[in-house]
């Protein structure tokens, strides 16, 4: 008796802790699906349009960065605070802390303070998540979440054409139908840019049934040629080389590929050289653009323009700039923001802002070539490379793009595994 009485409170308390740690998984996995997903889809319409106002998305989309922030700040101790004292994790904590000392001279305080309060609440959460998950269920769950936007996407284009269709007016009497679906279609073809890199990586670690990654990898290949997002296909193809550097460094592809490239340059050569591809060179750039002038393709459609006017208004404040997220305030007959990452952040914070952004992407493309990992590297390099034209990690609401960003950079601090079922440095950051 005296036995059965001391041992019931320690099974009990066995179970109890089982059950935490399940519900720790849960939580982690649920709110990485939401800033995925949630976060980034939109279910009223109004992809590109910008508007000021407080509706129930926008709660919806606050409530999850609440959550976040809450269940990474109950997370913090006693291990994962660290994460944020010390290597690229301290870089990330400056990026934060840094912008939202600049709330004091933001144009929209009350606007920058909501965007800089989402993003805290997802860097938060991110580190626990990782610790929690384990790399290899992390990139699952995020490879999950990104498919959920898709098929949802292409449900609002095929029965819901209001959402899932977006037409874009590439010039005063020239209309462009895409494929939105719950987004922006280059929202939705970074999505498939990452559900490919995503699923190329989980394939490569034997963490996804070779059928599945295919069906997948198919699907999102699909959907980026509908929403003819030009950034979002080059991105990923340079993300590929990352993630599949492993076979692409093999003697027999770089013959192949040599050998490839040689015969494609001779024929090139021979036809350009007798003139009589000249019209079918205008023809193919023609098709490749929007407004049926390649002079689309010449300003990076318009982003040149924009650029410059960026340019301008950062030299106006070039200490604090304008605010977390200020852009569609500063920029606002300019596209809302500077379709740059690194000068969003000269304009979001001023040169400290892109002195931590240029060191946080220093350290990620120095670890990409010293300490190679394809299952991260590959969405690395294409958030690096689609940076260079759009806003990607800096969003009133974070969503896939941040959350992946966070995720790569914390990646080899953490000692993350994608290789492995159980595959982080701890089960629980509790």
């Amino acid at each position: 008796m005296a036995t059965s009485a001391i041992q019931q409170p320690l099974e009990f308390a066995g179970d109890t802790a089982f059950d935490y740690a399940r519900i720790d998984r849960l939580v982690a996995a649920g709110l990485i699906w939401a800033n995925v997903f949630l976060c980034g889809a939109d279910f009223r319409g109004t992809a590109g349009v910008e508007e000021f106002s407080i509706h129930w998305q926008i709660l919806l989309r606050l409530s999850i960065a609440f959550a976040s922030g809450l269940a990474g700040l109950f997370w913090l101790f006693p291990k994962t605070y660290r994460d944020f004292l010390s290597g690229p994790g301290l870089l990330v904590t400056l990026y934060c802390a840094w912008y939202g000392v600049t709330l004091l001279f933001a144009v929209q305080p009350v606007y920058s303070f909501a965007a800089w309060a989402s993003l805290t609440g997802v860097l938060l959460l991110i580190p626990s998540a990782m610790r929690i998950l384990g790399g290899a269920t992390l990139l699952r769950t995020a490879a999950f979440s990104v498919m959920c936007y898709i098929v949802g996407s292409w449900f609002a284009y095929l029965f819901v054409p209001s959402i899932g269709i977006y037409h874009e007016w590439v010039t005063e009497t020239t209309q462009f139908d895409r494929m939105g679906g719950l987004g922006h279609p280059n929202e939705l073809g970074m999505y498939c840019a990452f559900a490919i890199l995503l699923f190329s990586g989980l394939l490569i670690s034997g963490q996804v049934r070779r059928g599945i990654a295919i069906a997948c990898i198919g699907l999102a290949a699909v959907t980026l040629m509908y929403c003819f997002s030009r950034t979002a296909v080059i991105a990923c193809v340079f993300g590929l080389m990352f993630t599949l550097q492993q076979k692409i460094r093999t003697r027999e592809f770089v013959v192949g590929a040599v050998a490839g490239c040689c015969v494609l340059a001779l024929l090139a050569f021979l036809v350009i050289g007798s003139g009589s591809a000249d019209w079918r060179i205008e023809d193919v750039l023609v098709k490749l653009t929007k407004s049926g002038s390649t002079t689309e393709l010449t300003t990076a459609t318009g982003r040149t323009e924009i650029w410059a006017y960026g340019i301008g208004k950062i030299l106006e404040s070039p200490l604090t700039g304008y605010g977390y997220c200020s852009g569609r305030f500063v920029m606002e007959f300019h596209s809302y923001h500077c379709h740059n990452i690194v000068l969003n952040a000269a304009l979001y914070g001023g040169v400290i802002s892109v002195l931590i952004l240029v060191s946080i992407l220093t350290y990620l493309l120095w670890s990409m070539f010293t300490r190679p990992v394809p299952a991260i590297d590959g969405l690395a390099a294409c958030i690096l490379l689609g940076g260079m034209v759009d806003e990607l990690i800096v969003s009133p609401s974070p969503s896939a793009a941040v959350v992946i960003f966070a995720t790569v950079v914390f990646w080899r601090h953490l000692g993350m595994n994608a290789e492995a079922a159980n595959s982080g440095p701890a089960n629980s950051a509790r």
